[in-house]
């Protein structure tokens, strides 16, 4: 199925123009209702406040944020059918399971299933979460057995892959890293707790922090792969005589007509 889509690099500027305008209006209408107390116990302002909480599940920036990774999902999927009628076989399957991963985190997303970790004995680090404890060292081992597949990537396409998977772990960890070594949990809101006022605004602005650095870097990623998408698609419609064809990582040659 070929679902149309506007240009590559219009897209992730439309991407991320929304995902600016989610974070403004999280942060404004819930400093004026958490921190100035502003429609306080009114019901539509509460709701309000949670409709567009960067930090709350079921609302408008969780279908945003989830729906912008099974577009990556869907981008990734079809990248590999590209590449596949292109010639480059080699890494279809690579494409195929980054895909796969990337539903998984889109579901994750969606439902903060992490926290069942977070709120764990797992392990700890200082004032972290137990959670990173464990994902790390699978991050890690997926990272490493991706490195030939990046590294067949033209140069462009490497660095913003390589810079946005880079960006995204940054967001996921980066709060609560601080958190660890300063020993102040700037995330301490967990289910069942309950923050107030200038507490709540503090943790708000830590966790927009977080989701604002994973939206860029999930976006970027969009373009990416977008970008690689537009390529195997040109590589694909270029076997014709007399018309360049390019090979490998992209490298160019030429199908010359045949001889009458």
């Amino acid at each position: 199925m070929s679902i149309g889509l506007p240009h590559i690099r219009a897209l992730a500027q439309r991407l991320l123009w929304a995902l600016v305008a989610i974070h403004v209006c999280s942060l404004a209408i819930n400093v004026a209702h958490h921190g100035f107390g502003v429609g306080r116990g009114e019901h539509l302002t509460t709701w309000l406040a949670t409709f567009f909480n960067v930090d709350e599940q079921q609302n408008l920036p969780a279908w945003f944020s989830a729906s912008v990774l099974l577009l990556a999902a869907w981008l990734l999927w079809e990248t590999a059918t590209a590449a596949a009628a292109a010639g480059q076989r080699r890494y279809v399957r690579h494409w195929r399971i980054l895909s796969l991963v990337f539903v998984a985190v889109s579901i994750d997303d969606m439902t903060d299933a992490h926290r069942i970790l977070r709120t764990g004995a797992v392990a700890t680090l200082g004032n972290a979460s137990s959670w990173l404890l464990v994902i790390a060292p699978l991050v890690l081992v997926f990272a490493a057995a991706y490195v030939p597949f990046a590294l067949h990537l033209p140069t462009r396409t490497r660095w913003l892959v390589a810079g946005s998977a880079a960006a995204y772990v940054l967001g996921v960890t980066a709060v609560e890293t601080v958190g660890a070594l300063t020993g102040r949990n700037l995330l301490a809101h967990l289910p069942g707790q309950t923050l107030t006022g200038t507490d709540y605004v503090r943790y708000l602005l830590a966790a927009s922090v977080e989701e604002l650095i994973q939206g860029i870097a999930v976006i970027t990623f969009v373009y990416a792969v977008g970008s690689c998408l537009n390529r195997y698609r040109d590589l694909a419609a270029e076997p014709q005589a007399g018309q360049p064809v390019r090979t490998g990582a992209f490298a160019t040659v030429t199908v010359l007509p045949p001889r009458p």
